[in-house]
């Protein structure tokens, strides 16, 4: 019996002793001796406790990280952060869209056998949340527009005739039905300073408002359909769309054509410091002009008289052919804020005219609307799958909507 357990060793210790004779036979791919590169290991990191998720850029400092942003790799639990910049002492890292109170962060860097890790619990909070409780199947959301006191109205399309909702704050309690509208669709809405609410609905040439606190409304003819407007500081109402021209609207909605737009569908309508900016779709053909760009008019009196329109910004070179603009604003700091329905959510275009886009990773087109509230919390109507109004926090507060004042 002994005698059979042995042959099996005897033949295996054979085998091993051919081998290791043997030239042709392959060498074993663990090196005992090599012991890696040097361990990461971390000293602190910027914000030391929290950040938003899928948005803050976060900085790791300590060492051995290497000098290859594509040779480290960060981890919040599982999952894999975005590593923009790194030096051998520090990387700069956008976390993953995960939403904790105990992430456990660490570090791994190309050839150490040895993770880093930070040694206190991280929180990673949400930068946007939804907001209000529609219902993404039945109800269709399209104008938005946000009074001082951070009241959010919701325009909803309905068959005959749309609503006007109120969300309050701080959790968006919603009051259906607070205002009736008279149109099917209150597409684009401003609030005036009258203290009424204007909209248009992209389909007919009416211009309506509501008197907030009574709900009456007031109606007159525009020259031609508009599918967005806004108040200047003088509480002229600017408003365009197939039209192909910029009206000019008084609080009695008396409106004259102020501006030429030819082959120009307006989209957009957006006044800050001194000009009313226009987001559109060329449909002509002379050459140098863009597809889809952003024009401006300078305001040259109280009255609301314009100068002539200037090219600004060619959307389709940054943004790309399939991407349509959909609304314009601007943030306390002067920066651009474009919304679109593809490609790109929202960019931002700054005083040197440098595109960005703004969160990628937490954010995704098509968003039809844009509004600031009072605050620093800018109101997303996103039209995509599933549909949803969003709160997203920036950390800055929006430029002056004129009409609110």
């Amino acid at each position: 019996m002994k005698s059979l357990y042995l042959c099996p060793i005897l033949l295996y210790i054979a085998f091993l002793s051919l081998s290791c004779d043997d030239p042709n036979s392959t060498p074993g791919v663990w090196d005992s001796g090599d012991e890696g590169a040097l361990a990461p290991f971390v000293t602190g990191i910027d914000p030391p406790d929290s950040a938003f998720a899928g948005s803050d850029e976060i900085t790791i400092y300590g060492g051995n990280f290497g000098e290859d942003k594509d040779g480290v790799f960060v981890y919040f639990n599982t999952g894999l952060g975005e590593v923009i910049a790194a030096e051998n002492s520090s990387i700069i890292v956008i976390p993953p869209n995960i939403i904790s109170d105990s992430i456990t962060i660490k570090i791994a860097a190309h050839g150490a056998f040895q993770f880093a890790q930070y040694q206190k619990n991280y929180i990673l909070y949400p930068r946007i949340i939804k907001y209000g409780a529609f219902d993404a199947m039945d109800e269709s959301i399209w104008g938005l527009e946000a009074d001082n006191d951070e009241n959010v109205y919701v325009g909803l399309s309905s068959f005959p005739e749309g609503t006007i909702d109120k969300l309050s704050p701080p959790s968006g309690a919603r009051e259906s039905a607070f205002i009736d509208a008279v149109l099917q669709t209150p597409f684009s809405m401003r609030i005036g300073p009258d203290d009424h609410i204007y909209y248009v609905d992209g389909a007919n040439p009416f211009i309506i408002k509501h008197d907030l606190e009574t709900g009456s409304p007031s109606y007159n003819t525009l020259p031609g359909i508009a599918f967005d407007l806004d108040f200047d500081t003088n509480g002229n109402l600017y408003c365009g769309g197939t039209g192909q021209n910029l009206y000019k609207v008084q609080t009695d909605l008396s409106s004259v054509v102020e501006a030429d737009y030819t082959e120009i569908s307006i989209r957009a309508v957006r006044v800050h410091d001194g000009y009313v900016y226009v987001g559109g779709n060329y449909t002509g053909e002379e050459e140098g002009i863009p597809n889809v760009g952003i024009w401006r008019n300078q305001i040259l009196s109280s009255d609301g008289s314009l100068g002539e329109k200037e090219m600004y910004l060619d959307w389709s070179e940054h943004a790309g052919e399939n991407s349509n603009i959909t609304c314009i604003t601007f943030d306390e700091e002067g920066i651009m804020y474009v919304s679109s329905d593809a490609d790109v959510a929202i960019a931002t275009i700054d005083s040197e005219m440098k595109f960005s886009q703004l969160y990628p990773n937490i954010l995704s087109a098509p968003i039809t609307k844009m509004t600031w509230g009072s605050g620093d919390y800018l109101y997303l109507n996103f039209r995509g799958a599933p549909r949803a109004l969003y709160r997203l926090e920036m950390g800055v507060k929006g430029a002056p909507y004129y009409g609110r004042q």
